[in-house]
């Protein structure tokens, strides 16, 4: 408990650290928060006149909108007819860990559903040091004033065992048009928060997918998007009268969002998702489609210029391959034996799940903010497992400070704490403290 107060304490003094005021271009900049938007030295020399923003802004387009994705590169190639323009670059990030009262083995990713429960005696203190998460990308953009162009965009870290590289994007864009890897379009990108760890909170929907994806902007404020997606079968069976089938009926999420203002740097989304899971019922010789549906509210709000509020809640059923924390465990859809009549039998049941997170984050100038962010899931199983050592819920709290010492030179404090509760009320909970240094280029 008494490193707990050290760590508050320190946090409480860097919010009330005295910082300059943030100008009107620092705000348009920072308009969706992210760390590669800072390389305003950056020199082309196109074919139209653009301007140096002008070709930034194109490669932010292009390039995912989560956090913790690179977008913006220190260096350009120009295609010889000058049509095209490719950015390379990535960063080297670094960071240094300390687990007490509790402990998960990965210096990444702080997963709450990987917490031990029970407790391993011996086990409460781990310090661990970490770079996989370097990333290195390739950004492509048309310079076409045509409305419609073309993109291509690859990013990869190092997370892979002995430090193999691991893709995490690698699409093609036209007009609206997205095909290739990146997260899910169930996924609001743009409203996670920013956190040191890059797992992020457990409640949120998040999953990296192949997909064929279209999205499209009715006049300033309005958007939407539809997808298909590749179907990712997570859910358990009882071997003596199911089995896992090979999946061939793609995901369909879609959302309609509402923009506003300072360059509409504020959204509201609305999204769902249609799934059809397959799988063999052996009993009745025959395969077997199971119909699940899930909702989501997100989006992020700036307020006064100075805070982003960052928010998510997401409800369905059969939804658990989406929700981070719930991912892998095989929770989508479980099995339940009854004995009618002497005879035993064996049905298939979904499991209703429920995340949310809240994030808040106050920017003292174009160099350096801060954020909290909560989170919570909670999967409600049939009543046989009520007892069991299955997942029920998942809590999870980060607070953080970061800081750009340097043009390219990030560095970052986070506290982070998470708690794991299974079906037959058994708990576990994990702290962590970490520090970050990230050189972007």
């Amino acid at each position: 408990m008494k490193a707990k107060r050290i760590i508050i304490l320190v946090f409480m003094a860097l919010m009330v650290m005295p910082f300059c005021s943030m100008s009107q271009e620092d705000l348009i900049i920072m308009k969706r928060h992210r760390p590669h938007s800072k390389h305003l030295d950056m020199a082309f020399i196109t074919n139209d006149g653009q301007s140096d923003t002008t070709v930034i802004l194109i490669f932010e387009e292009n390039a995912p909108e989560r956090f913790n994705a690179p977008k913006t590169p220190s260096f350009a190639l120009m295609s010889k007819q000058k049509k095209f323009i490719m950015g390379v670059g990535g960063y080297v990030k670094a960071t240094a860990s300390m687990d007490f009262d509790g402990s998960i083995n990965n210096p990444a990713y702080f997963i709450t559903s990987a917490i031990p429960v029970p407790a391993v005696p011996g086990n409460s203190k781990l310090m661990q040091f970490n770079a996989n998460q370097t990333t290195l990308f390739y950004n492509l953009v048309s310079l076409s004033p045509k409305k419609n162009k073309f993109g291509a965009y690859i990013n990869f870290n190092f997370s892979g065992q002995n430090f193999t590289p691991v893709l995490q994007d690698a699409y093609v864009t036209y007009g609206g048009f997205l095909i290739g890897r990146t997260t899910s379009l169930f996924t609001d990108a743009a409203a996670i928060p920013p956190t040191i760890d890059s797992q992020g909170p457990d409640g949120m929907i998040f999953l990296y997918n192949n997909v064929f994806n279209y999205r499209h902007s009715f006049g300033r404020h309005f958007s939407t998007g539809i997808g298909l997606e590749m179907p990712v079968a997570d859910y358990t069976v009882n071997s003596d009268y199911q089995s896992v089938s090979n999946q061939y009926i793609p995901d369909i999420p879609a959302y309609i969002q509402f923009a506003w203002g300072n360059g509409n740097n504020s959204h509201v989304r609305l999204s769902g998702i249609l799934r059809n899971t397959n799988y063999y019922n052996k009993v009745d010789d025959k395969e077997k489609i199971v119909t699940t549906l899930g909702g989501q509210l997100s989006g992020l709000t700036t307020i006064a210029n100075k805070f982003v509020l960052y928010y998510q809640c997401s409800y369905g059923k059969g939804l658990s391959t989406y929700i981070q924390d719930l991912n892998g465990l095989g929770l989508d859809f479980l099995p339940v034996t009854v004995n009618e009549d002497n005879t035993v039998k064996s049905e298939i049941k979904t499991a209703d799940a429920m995340s949310y997170y809240v994030g808040l984050q106050y920017n003292f100038n174009l160099r350096t903010f801060v954020s909290c962010t909560y989170s919570q899931v909670a999967v409600s199983l049939p009543d046989m497992y009520e007892d069991s050592n299955l997942y029920k819920e998942g809590y999870y709290l980060a607070a953080n400070f970061f800081w750009y010492a340097a043009p390219n030179v990030q560095l970052g404090v986070e506290y982070i704490y998470g708690k794991r509760v299974n079906q037959d009320k058994q708990w576990g909970d994990a702290n962590r403290a970490q520090f970050m240094v990230q050189y972007n280029f």
